[in-house]
């Protein structure tokens, strides 16, 4: 890369990183001032406080390095609210401490941003989180309002409390939106996802009102709010990890302002012993779907792994003879429908028995891995090549006729010569063509198969010591 690309490429970085950190800031300041209107105890604490999740999110996806922005953005908040005062000072040193903690912890314990992809780590995620909520600035923040003479020593506890449950809770809730949306998603969703992604969304908003909302349908008596588990296990268990994050901050949202507001079944005398209630209860909430939505993407990713290994051959990781005949089939299907052709090319490996008996197995199946990349490299990006098994390898060619398959055929001649490895490969091989020799994959194969052995024969006959020796099956020679 050219100096000039290389400076281009790095104003780029600098320019997106100042933009995050500018957000970052922003969210935050503006997060915490949305939690402060919320103040039951002292005007500078809330049980509803976002950004200790903002913070441990930021720490972990951009690093140490951005504890200026947080500690910069912790000030303002509390200078706002207090005024220019040490004990603000030294609250928004709690807060930068309890995040590059929690950080730290969780980088060391649990995986880092990777620490919500599988149960385990989730647990361990939320461990973190309560252990850093309990000693961070839940001690500190409470210590400087006191020491600082903001409050008393009388409201210690009622202090600790506050700072400990808004920051458990925020943890819980934010961070894992910002992890797991910041590392993208695997693929987009199809359809039908969407669907049930929007589908799932709009019952999560209707169990939360049914929940935590009065809504006169005759049934205010019973415990509405495990109306909104089914719902939340329903977007872990079929739409993952992000979407059970966004589902959760939805329930937060509004079973927050349907307890202040004075319905749903965690109210209580006082607005404040009705949130910790409600915290509380998002915070259980929160690990249980966390860690189920982990479960179900491990499991996931298993499966397609199993399914992978179901389907392809464990020594040269090509298809085996059993996504051979799904190829197969699909191709059939597409061939009929836009009225094409195929190839199928039959390959065997000559005298791989006298390299496993004169070089060992070892170099036995070196030379079928060999071939195996020799055929990969030969065919298109929209080809399939398969081991049939044994020393026996198999091309479906795409929209490919006769001679098109000879230009595979060669190239495949072309890369065995020019192989300097030793023992030198040589293979023969045999063609059909859908739909002229084979209307389905058994009869395909099995033109293809006597084409290859009718080489073989050949081959042996003449005792040509070509590289490659094919024979097209056709309908004049069954």
């Amino acid at each position: 890369m050219s100096g000039r690309g290389t400076w281009e490429t790095l104003r780029a970085r600098l320019a997106r990183e100042q933009t995050i950190l500018v957000s970052l800031i922003a969210l935050y300041f503006v997060s915490g001032e949305l939690g402060l209107t919320f103040a039951n105890v002292h005007p500078a604490v809330s049980l509803i406080w976002p950004p200790a999740g903002i913070a441990l999110g930021a720490f972990l996806i951009l690093g140490y390095r951005i504890w200026p922005a947080v500690f910069g953005s912790a000030i303002a908040v509390y200078v706002v609210t207090m005024g220019a005062v040490p004990a603000a000072l030294a609250m928004a040193g709690g807060n930068t401490l309890e995040g590059l903690l929690a950080a730290y912890l969780v980088n060391r314990y649990a995986g880092g941003r990777h620490s919500l992809q599988n149960p385990r780590n989730s647990l361990r995620f939320a461990g973190v989180a309560l252990l850093s909520a309990a000693m961070g600035s839940a001690s500190v923040n409470a210590l400087s309002l006191i020491v600082g003479g903001q409050a008393y020593w009388t409201d210690y506890g009622s202090i600790w409390l506050t700072i400990a449950v808004g920051n458990l809770v925020g943890m819980l809730l934010v961070a894992p939106l910002i992890v797991l949306y910041s590392q993208g998603s695997a693929g987009r969703w199809r359809t039908g996802q969407t669907i049930e992604g929007s589908l799932v969304m709009l019952v999560v908003l209707v169990a939360s009102l049914l929940a935590f909302y009065h809504v006169p349908i005759g049934f205010e008596a019973f415990p509405n709010d495990i109306l909104v588990m089914p719902v939340l296990l329903w977007a872990a268990f079929r739409l993952g990890r992000r979407a059970s994050a966004a589902a959760l901050l939805l329930v937060a949202t509004l079973a927050i302002f349907g307890t202040l507001h004075g319905y749903g079944p965690f109210v209580r005398t006082t607005p404040f012993a009705s949130l910790v209630v409600v915290q509380i209860f998002l915070a259980m909430t929160a690990v249980m779907t966390l860690s189920l939505a982990a479960l179900a993407s491990e499991y996931s990713v298993a499966e397609a792994q199993l399914r992978e290994l179901v389907v392809t051959d464990p020594l040269t990781g090509l298809p085996n003879y059993r996504r051979l005949l799904e190829v197969l089939g699909m191709e059939i299907a597409r061939a009929d429908e836009h009225k094409q052709q195929f190839a199928v090319v039959f390959f065997d490996m000559d005298g791989l028995k006298r390299i496993n008996d004169e070089h060992g197995h070892l170099i036995g199946s070196r030379a079928v891995c060999r071939f195996a990349e020799t055929l990969r490299a030969a065919c298109r990006t929209t080809d399939t090549a398969a081991r049939y098994g044994g020393d026996e390898f198999v091309a479906v060619l795409t929209e490919t006729d006769v001679e098109g398959a000879r230009v595979v055929v060669r190239r495949v001649e072309e890369r065995l010569a020019d192989d300097t490895d030793q023992p030198a490969l040589s293979v023969s091989a045999g063609m059909a063509i859908y739909p002229r020799d084979g209307g389905t994959p058994t009869t395909l194969l099995s033109a293809a198969d006597r084409a290859l052995y009718t080489a073989k024969a050949e081959k042996s006959t003449s005792r040509r010591r070509s590289v490659v020796a094919i024979r097209e099956w056709t309908a004049g020679s069954r």
